[in-house]
């Protein structure tokens, strides 16, 4: 999936959103939008020890992190700047010392959507990782119809 097609997704969850009223409650955002600069991208890979997934680094920097519709993303740290909320940084760090993933979403079970992390680079794969199980299990092809299916559900 490219951007064009992503983006016409966007368009009708934003559509929906609308004729459902959720865009008129108080402090709800279809699309949270916690984007992220290069240079924010660039300090996470540092921290991480491992290049992110072009397509990512764009949706981060288009998008960002926070909700996403149905699905909630972990922001990109902001530079000097303390959060209260999880991000890709503090919970890959957290959950996989070993640098062999990179959690881009909570699932909400104390398992995690990741990228598996190999010679110090992601790869464009989403994987579920079960907390207590050693097999991961592929989710999507690449990050866009990784939010696509999960987020948007067009």
């Amino acid at each position: 999936m490219d951007f064009e097609e992503f983006d016409r997704h966007v368009q009708s969850l934003r559509a929906r959103a609308a004729r459902s009223g959720f865009e008129e409650i108080e402090d709800f955002k279809v699309i949270e939008g916690l984007t992220a600069s290069a240079k924010e991208i660039a300090e996470a890979e540092r921290v991480l020890s491992a290049t992110l997934p072009v397509q990512y680094k764009a949706f981060m920097m288009r998008y960002g992190g926070g909700q996403f519709g149905f699905l909630d993303l972990f922001a990109i740290p902001s530079i000097g700047i303390l959060q209260e909320v999880e991000d890709v940084v503090s919970v890959s760090r957290a959950e996989f010392p070993d640098g062999s993933f990179v959690a881009v979403a909570p699932v909400g079970t104390g398992d995690y959507w990741c990228f598996p992390v190999i010679d110090r680079r992601c790869g464009d794969e989403v994987w579920f990782h079960y907390h207590d199980v050693d097999e991961p299990t592929l989710e999507a092809p690449g990050f866009l119809e990784f939010v696509a299916r999960l987020g948007i559900r067009p």
